[in-house]
């Protein structure tokens, strides 16, 4: 994936967490969604999507497909996910796809699977808590294993380079957690 758009999506979501003043995990992300305007509903799709961000009378919505029986933790990403493809202003613009990440994945899938990861898993934050496994993460988070390996093997390569609070936006979102951050340190 092209670095800027790898940027893109996680600076929206740092800048996300500051405006809302987010201060600790698991991110409320339905309750997120409705602060900033956006309906979360449940309904059956027939479709084998998890779920479908729209734009209905100009005003996103997002989708859960309540034919699906996945856990709340993929739920959950599914929506943070959708969100993402809102955030980023995908919506009316591409065939968006929600399933499984592959390797040839439209790049604004790619962008959504970021936005949704460090949204629901920032990274200072989850270094502040000192994790070392993605058990740490899904327990911290409330996403799925196959959610936090992804983002642990992420957190690998950040510790390897110790990269981190390298940007303003994360610093601030960093000093908003540092509460959370203490109380839960490993």
């Amino acid at each position: 994936m092209n670095y800027k758009r790898y940027q893109n999506s996680r600076n929206a979501t740092w800048q996300l967490l500051v405006a809302l003043k987010i201060k600790e995990l698991p991110i409320k992300i339905t309750d997120l969604c409705n602060k900033i305007g956006i309906s979360v509903k449940s309904i059956p799709l027939n479709t084998d999507e998890d779920g479908i961000s729209v734009m209905y009378d100009k005003t996103p919505i997002i989708i859960v497909n309540s034919n699906k029986k996945v856990s709340t933790a993929r739920m959950r990403f599914t929506i943070a996910h959708e969100l993402g493809h809102i955030i980023l202003g995908h919506v009316g613009k591409y065939e968006l796809v929600n399933r499984e990440p592959s390797p040839s994945d439209n790049p604004i899938e790619t962008e959504a699977n970021i936005f949704a990861s460090r949204l629901l898993a920032p990274a200072c934050v989850l270094w502040g808590c000192n994790v070392k496994t993605p058990e740490d993460i899904m327990k911290l988070c409330e996403i799925s294993h196959q959610a936090a390996e992804y983002r642990m093997n992420r957190m690998r390569v950040l510790y390897s380079r110790n990269k981190f609070l390298s940007h303003p936006l994360e610093r601030k979102v960093f000093r908003q957690f540092v509460r959370f951050i203490r109380a839960n340190r490993r």
